[in-house]
């Protein structure tokens, strides 16, 4: 299996949560990468109106979606809660008052089983 990396920005003014959801709806095993949807909601709904960017990359092996932000860091505990309930997040400073969080879901391999 190849890992082929593709990108996805938001369309027009497409707020974070209709980015994700296109994201995922776009993808044929969406299921375990619902847990996404959700977690974005927080980290948006912790950024209480602040702007930011978001982008999501999907490989054969994982989705990761970036959310990048400048001010007051999001609680800590909220990224604790992210991490418990996905594979991978990262979260830290991007310079001059600016924070990215990836939040990173992996792709189960497709299998088959015989019966």
């Amino acid at each position: 299996m190849t890992d082929n990396n593709k990108t996805f920005r938001p369309e027009g003014n497409e707020d974070a949560m209709a980015f994700v959801r296109r994201v995922i709806a776009g993808l044929p095993d969406r299921e375990p990468l619902l847990i996404v949807e959700q977690l974005v909601e927080i980290a948006v709904g912790e950024l209480k109106s602040r702007p930011y960017d978001v982008s999501a990359t999907v490989s054969d092996k994982c989705m990761t979606v970036m959310l990048r932000h400048n001010g007051k860091p999001i609680d800590e505990r909220m990224v604790w809660l992210m991490g418990d309930h996905t594979d991978h997040v990262d979260y830290y400073p991007d310079g001059d008052d600016g924070w990215i969080l990836t939040i990173c879901r992996g792709i189960p391999p497709f299998f088959v089983t015989r019966r």
